[in-house]
């Protein structure tokens, strides 16, 4: 049974096949460097968890390859600095941006920073670990085509226009979202007060919210919702994510050309509000107003700005304590969180693989401690990145530089994480043989 590792290193490699080999020996890992052509593209790590990171991570290989795929995001966590430098912990020194310096280099500096940042934090208080999340994708799978459509039927998409590939949706942005659509020429800049500002220009992307008068939507309502949301998607607006909260919605959306002009915001508003308070009140037996008269939009300007919106949107559900990841709240979806395969459109190109609502396992590792006085530290050969620092517990004697490698390994976050996947997949292919897909020739 093959397994594809996120990795083009045979160190790593060599290493997750000693911790699986107890409990899966007939199991084989591959590199990324083992595929044919080598290793695909990279995709953007744009998460703000481990856990996000090693997801994208695991969707994307996988998609990449037509392999299952296991992949990893580790780093350090410090408890007096908010959990920094966590995903960003490789580059912390240059606040995650890619500056061309050695390894060397960058260990030194993020570790110069570590200690200059715990100035005066005393012993007790500078508790910390390294993480490891492993996530496993079984995307590649084919899926079983449904006995009735699928909920959200997506339309083809229009000619001219083709849907993200697997990794810019993975990366939670696509470039085209801030394109004129279908080389259509940009409208003019209208601005229209309500009780807020309105600004539009044909060709644009909007964030935009709504919300409800009074109570909360119950999940049957919020999947009217989320129908009448989703329902002009690629004949009136691209629709890229939508979240119905139980008292607001939120959109990101691409209005797309109507005769020589556009489809408009207030259109599109009307007609998903409208046609979700008959719907909801009819149900409930009542009548009146469901949503609040005016609703807030925001013309996104420019990448950054989309990208910061389309976390925030994402991410709501977990900020709201609803769920624990994004990908768990049901009523997330959109041009990007696709639900099923539509053939070849207009222009013969085919529309992109499904992606799953989540990683198939995703499990963390913790390798416990804290982080050391100046003077105290640096100290030991046997590690890098910020190990030198690392007073292990419960002695916090010593650093993970100055443990026998042998002994650091069985202790790590990676170890422990590996640990917790090989017991994970045993169990899955208990239940189901091919899950991995070994019954494929």
């Amino acid at each position: 049974m093959p397994l594809l590792l996120a990795t083009a290193n045979p160190h790593k490699v060599e290493e997750m096949q000693t911790i699986f080999a107890t409990l899966l020996p007939d199991l084989r890992l591959l590199s990324l460097a083992d595929l044919p052509g080598g290793p695909p593209p990279e995709p953007a790590e744009t998460g703000t968890t481990f856990e996000q990171n090693a997801t994208i991570k695991a969707r994307a290989y996988a998609a990449a390859s037509g392999m299952p795929c296991l992949a990893d995001d580790s780093g350090l966590e410090i408890d007096a600095l908010q959990g920094r430098p966590g995903v960003i912990s490789s580059h912390y020194c240059t606040d995650g941006q890619e500056t061309g310096m050695t390894r060397a280099q960058r260990d030194q500096a993020n570790n110069e920073r570590v200690l200059r940042e715990l100035e005066g934090v005393p012993p007790e208080n500078r508790t910390a670990r390294f993480v490891c999340t492993m996530a496993l994708s079984l995307q590649h799978l084919p899926k079983h085509p449904p006995k009735h459509p699928p909920k959200h039927q997506w339309d083809r998409p229009p000619a001219g226009r083709q849907l993200p590939t697997p990794s810019e949706r993975l990366s939670l942005l696509t470039p085209l979202d801030l394109s004129p659509v279908q080389s259509h020429p940009p409208g003019p800049l209208i601005i229209r007060n309500g009780s807020l500002p309105h600004w539009q220009r044909g060709g644009s992307t909007y964030f935009i919210t709504f919300r409800l008068l009074h109570g909360e939507l119950s999940p049957s309502e919020r999947d009217i919702v989320l129908d009448a949301c989703l329902h002009w998607h690629n004949q009136r607006a691209i629709v890229h994510l939508v979240v119905v909260m139980p008292d607001h919605v939120h959109l990101i959306l691409t209005p797309l050309p109507k005769d020589d002009a556009w489809h408009t915001l207030e259109d599109l508003m009307h007609s998903i509000k409208t046609f979700t308070s008959r719907t909801i009140n009819a149900a409930r037996g009542m009548t009146g107003t469901l949503w609040q008269p005016e609703y807030f939009d925001r013309l996104i300007r420019h990448a950054d700005e989309l990208r910061e919106k389309w976390q925030y949107t994402l991410e709501n559900p977990v900020r709201k304590g609803l769920v624990k990841n994004w990908f768990e709240y049901p009523w997330t979806s959109g041009g990007a969180l696709r639900e099923d395969r539509p053939e070849a459109g207009p222009t013969g190109v085919a529309a992109p693989d499904r992606l799953e609502a989540g990683p198939t396992a995703l499990v963390r590792g913790t390798f416990e401690g804290r982080i050391g006085l100046p003077g105290d530290v640096p100290r030991g050969s046997h590690g890098f990145g910020y190990d030198p620092l690392f007073l292990v517990a419960p002695s916090f004697t010593q650093t993970g530089a100055e443990l026998p490698p042998a002994e650091k390994n069985r202790l790590s976050h990676r170890a422990a994480a590996a640990g917790q996947m090989a017991a994970k997949i045993q169990s899955l292919l208990a239940t189901d043989p091919a899950a991995l897909g070994n019954d494929r020739a």
